[in-house]
């Protein structure tokens, strides 16, 4: 199935720490995003009227069966604060799945994936999907925020056996630092083991550039999944260009991505 756009029912909307919220969503029959794999996302838009006349794009959280999905999200603008409020049996305009996503595991390679604050989505999705096929232990979780609450859906992780690290600016929860504290050493373990690892990452920018260069240095491949402001989804409004690498300076985000080789994106 390709995308599509339909609508959907909010099952619940529970509300998390850190002032996170995931919302359980439901369609009336089957939908594209049934077969959507992590890094993906959708956009979503309720009934705004002509004061928010633009969608808002999510990462999906996960897609238990052919009807359901579900998002995580934080409330940073109108958009999100709105959608915050929305209440079981309302109305959500959906399209998707839309974008490219991350590789699928590869046998003999450990995957580390890198989330930091609202960047959990597609790596919790990873994740569960890798847990699904019996890979729990394929995979590791290396989790940044500003405090312990700033980290949600750790319970998730501990239930699929899947190994967390974490990391917190105050030291509330695991080392101290950025969520590189905690994956710098690994890095470094890996290579003198000889281990053949390999890093997805999905957070904010200025973790992912960090994450691009400690990778860069030590010649492992790894995968960005960027977060831009995406108006459409859709590659029309250009609005969402990415420096790269190659005969065009600049991709987008939308269509290209929103996963990158981290050696295509052109960052300092």
């Amino acid at each position: 199935m390709t995308a599509a756009q339909f609508e959907v029912r909010v099952e619940a909307n529970r509300r998390l720490s850190g002032g996170y919220f995931l919302l359980e969503l439901a369609a009336a029959a089957p939908t594209p995003v049934a077969d959507a794999v992590p890094g993906q996302f959708v956009m979503l838009r309720g009934e705004w009227g002509r004061e928010l006349l633009n969608p808002r794009a999510f990462s999906i959280l996960d897609a238990p069966d052919a009807t359901r999905f579900s998002i995580l999200a934080k409330a940073y603008g109108e958009g999100t604060r709105r959608l915050k409020r929305v209440e079981p049996g309302d109305r959500l305009v959906t399209t998707g799945p839309l974008g490219a996503a991350f590789p699928r595991p590869v046998a003999g390679v450990r995957d580390l994936l890198v989330a930091g604050g609202v960047g959990l989505p597609p790596l919790h999705f990873y994740a569960r999907m890798a847990q699904r096929a019996g890979l729990s232990g394929h995979v590791e979780m290396y989790y940044g925020g500003r405090d312990r609450d700033d980290l949600v859906l750790l319970d998730d992780l501990a239930a699929w056996g899947v190994a967390a690290n974490l990391a917190t600016e105050d030291g509330s929860a695991g080392v101290r630092g950025y969520v590189t504290a905690a994956l710098s050493p690994r890095l470094d373990a890996a290579a003198r083991s000889g281990e053949v690892v390999r890093v997805l990452a999905c957070g904010p920018t200025p973790m992912l550039a960090a994450v691009r260069r400690l990778v860069l240095e030590r010649g492992v491949q790894a995968y960005l999944c960027l977060e831009e402001n995406m108006a459409c989804g859709f590659g029309v409004c250009l609005g969402c260009a990415v420096p790269v690498y190659g005969a065009k300076p600049y991709r987008y985000c939308c269509t290209d991505g929103p996963v990158f080789d981290a050696r295509e994106v052109r960052w300092p």
